[in-house]
């Protein structure tokens, strides 16, 4: 879940207690959000400097350990290496403890299915409560062409450009009973001949949410195959909050 700027200006009216919320800086560094416009030559040099960004952060005294929260290498077929792997600042809006990303260049699931990109993002909020007030928000945010937009900027085409809303052609949102709040987009996107599937999932577990990008290099690209994904993260949340 991209707990960033626009995330806030998107913000409907009627959340008084979410729009009073202090602006959260972006993501990650300039340079770094995500996986978003890197090309192949850059990939590198962008983790590297990620990595060097996020290593200047430690979570609070008493936060989880956010690491076993997320998808695991074990959780992929063997040979997955995450290229981002590290504790990222939330910023001070918005009421956030700590976010966690690791996210994956090519990989493959434990059922043989091909992806091109995966991302990953878990983020623990002060409070359940507070979890609850920004999770409810997703479907109408995420579910908006101005989110949707949102979401395409977070990923890479294989061809090296950029989507945009007139790219894609996304399926009806749905909520897929993961974790207790959960929802669920994909879409199929096409730019300049070439086009790829994608699974966005979001769930919370607690006080904790996770945000996964699942990105195949052509379509078909299964609904269980994110969802399943998203299972497996909503598990680990609540192994690792149940102590």
């Amino acid at each position: 879940m991209t707990f960033d700027r626009r995330f806030r200006s998107m913000l409907p009216t009627g959340t008084p207690a979410l729009q009073s919320a202090a602006l959260s800086p972006p993501r990650r560094a300039a340079g770094c959000r995500t996986l978003a416009r890197r090309t192949l030559l850059a990939l590198v040099a962008l983790t590297a400097l990620a990595s060097a960004t996020a290593q200047a952060y430690t979570p609070p005294k008493g936060t989880p350990d956010l690491s076993k929260m997320t998808l695991q290498p074990s959780d992929l077929a063997p040979g997955a290496q995450p290229l981002i792997n590290s504790y990222f600042d939330p910023g001070s809006g918005l009421h956030l403890r700590a976010e966690y990303d690791r996210d994956w260049g090519a990989a493959s699931t434990t059922g043989g299915v091909k992806l091109e990109q995966l991302q990953t993002q878990v983020t623990l909020a002060t409070s359940t409560k507070w979890a609850q007030a920004v999770a409810a928000q997703v479907p109408s945010i995420y579910g908006s062409n101005a989110g949707r937009s949102d979401l395409l900027a977070d990923i890479v085409m294989p061809n090296g450009s950029v989507a945009t809303l007139k790219d894609a052609r996304f399926a009806k949102p749905r909520s897929i009973g993961v974790g207790q709040q959960s929802y669920y987009e994909s879409a199929t996107v096409t730019t300049k001949g070439s086009t790829i599937a994608v699974g966005f999932a979001w769930t919370r577990v607690g006080a904790g949410m996770a945000f996964l990008v699942v990105v195949a290099p052509k379509p078909p690209l299964a609904d269980s195959v994110t969802i399943t994904l998203a299972k497996t993260v909503a598990a680990h949340m609540a192994s690792v909050a149940g102590g």
